[in-house]
């Protein structure tokens, strides 16, 4: 019973924190890794929750499933928190944005993917318009880009191509106000940090510890890069 009660203490704080630290709850952080029923526990509450538990050194995180309902995003939550106006198409651009942050990120090929330290918010919206410039130009290459990964890249295009220019206001009628949202959406779930001025973002060491230890593995990497490779290409067509 006393394994049980100490599982669902971690569960808890996993779900209430997104993370365990030994720092913060050095008792709980102690029992998972020393008992074995505490671990196997909590395996299993992860399990039916759809979710694993991951320790990274000193941290644990619960990491939810793609399809996950409960702990996942889903497109209603996105769009609420782009605002009342948004679409459906709002929230796929959305994660395209948060998709080429990422890469912009960590996709370097050496051992050590990570790129850099910040990013410019600018940089950003000149990257996506280098990119939705090419697939509104491409537009047969990207269609058969779509059909081999299931994303549709000339909607995305579309709709960020009818956004107002580089205006630093929060409206997401602008390209700027609109990526200012949904960085501030990856900041309110832990993973990046936005300067005072709102100018650049840095990753958190969440972040970091989930791309680059769980989330960058040999295969992921290999099926990241090949979709910007062929996104790329598609472009250049």
């Amino acid at each position: 019973m006393e394994h049980i009660r100490t599982a669902s203490q971690i569960l808890k704080v996993l779900m209430t924190d997104g993370k365990l630290t030994r720092t913060s709850h050095k008792d709980l952080f102690i029992s998972y890794i020393s008992e074995l029923e505490v671990e196997e526990i909590l395996g299993t509450m992860a399990e039916e929750l759809e979710a694993e538990v991951k320790r990274v050194n000193n941290t644990l995180y619960l990491i939810p499933s793609e399809d996950n309902e409960l702990l996942g995003f889903k497109h209603r939550d996105t769009r609420e928190w782009l605002g009342s106006s948004a679409r459906q198409a709002d929230a796929f651009l959305a994660y395209y944005i948060a998709a080429v942050i990422l890469n912009l990120f960590y996709g370097g090929k050496n051992r050590d993917p990570k790129q850099r330290e910040f990013l410019s918010l600018l940089h950003v919206v000149e990257e996506m318009d280098r990119r939705t410039g090419e697939v509104l130009q491409k537009k047969e290459a990207a269609k058969e880009l779509d059909q081999k990964i299931s994303m549709n890249f000339e909607i995305c295009a579309q709709v960020w191509d009818i956004k107002k220019g580089h205006e630093e206001n929060s409206r997401i009628t602008t390209k700027m106000g609109f990526l200012l949202r949904v960085v501030k959406l990856l900041q309110m779930e832990g993973l990046l940090r936005i300067s005072e001025d709102e100018k650049e973002v840095r990753t958190t060491e969440k972040l970091d510890d989930l791309m680059l230890h769980y989330y960058l593995n040999e295969e992921r990497v290999q099926e990241i890069q090949k979709i910007f490779r062929e996104e790329d290409y598609a472009e250049n067509q």
